[in-house]
């Protein structure tokens, strides 16, 4: 059963259409690109917010709704509450469906669920695995957001992706704070500093671009766009 475009226009409605295939979100999952923060600029067009479950399949996402000519971020469920008027959510699983419709100043915000199970009235159903599914969340995409941006550029193939979190502490981390410094400024202890670092410098390494030391690491997050010269 799929979805028709009117159906995805309409909240108070559930879909049980079509989603994305695993296949394709595999094929995909290593193509990433720059996400913004989730507190859009005022210049910039509102972006999709994708719920990070913390595998390969947060890649994929980011990936799918960058190629369908859109906006994404991937931001941790720790920081959620964070958000401010994204166009839309998109989560993977009950657990974080739930934690998101639990969410107050998420409430008016539509939500895309990519998972299995019953549909819901509040949010837009794509079943994985079914046919389709990708063009399915494209209209789904288009319905909430509105056409694409024809001179949206695309993602860079080896770009890596992190996370608003892991930015935002190695950003202060690799342009000049030693790690006491940078687990104070962000109420975190040390071991954390270095967790996020290496989390990230291995999808470095996996992309084919390995670190040597944090001179290096900002000088890819230069070149990714997360750190500005």
């Amino acid at each position: 059963m799929s979805a028709t475009l009117d159906e995805l226009r309409r909240p108070q409605e559930a879909t049980a259409a079509p989603q994305p295939n695993v296949s394709r979100m595999a094929s995909v999952g290593r193509t990433v690109s720059q996400a913004a923060s989730p507190h859009p600029h005022p210049h910039h067009r509102r972006r999709a917010v994708v719920i990070a479950e913390g595998d390969l399949f947060d890649a994929a996402l980011v990936a799918l709704v960058e190629g369908a000519g859109y906006g994404a971020t991937l931001v941790e469920p720790a920081q959620i509450h964070a958000l401010r008027n994204p166009a839309v959510l998109l989560v993977r699983s009950t657990g974080m469906l739930a934690l998101v419709q639990r969410a107050p100043m998420l409430r008016n915000v539509r939500v895309v669920f990519l998972g299995d199970g019953v549909a819901g009235r509040d949010h837009i159903r794509i079943a994985p695995r079914s046919p389709g599914a990708e063009s399915t969340l494209r209209q789904a995409l288009t319905a909430i957001m509105g056409p694409p941006e024809p001179s949206t550029p695309p993602a860079p193939e080896n770009r890596v992706r992190v996370t608003e979190r892991e930015r935002e502490i190695l950003q202060t981390y690799t342009l000049g704070s030693t790690l006491r410094e940078t687990s104070q400024t962000h109420q975190i202890a040390e071991s954390t500093v270095r967790e996020h670092y290496r989390r990230v410098v291995r999808r470095y390494e996996e992309a084919g671009r390995p670190i040597g030391n944090k001179a290096q690491l900002l000088l890819e997050f230069m070149a990714d766009g997360w750190v500005r010269p």
